[in-house]
């Protein structure tokens, strides 16, 4: 629902990491963000708020320990 895709998208950075495409699929921006080293984060109807937390929260720990 909108509320859910609202606040993952305020827990994954908001407007200034947001990407919206109708030309290009997810797996081409994945793929480019793994080329380039930046990090993908892909708000589906299925995302759930708190799963999408956690997963940031893994993520952001991996990338400091690098």
């Amino acid at each position: 629902d909108f509320l859910t895709g609202m606040e993952c998208w305020i827990l994954a950075g908001g407007a200034h990491h947001t990407v919206l495409s109708y030309d290009v699929t997810s797996s081409q921006m994945k793929d480019f963000a793994n080329m380039m080293g930046l990090e993908f984060v892909h708000i589906t109807k299925d995302t759930a708020v708190d799963a999408l937390e956690e997963k940031l929260m893994i993520a952001d720990l991996i990338w400091k320990v690098k």
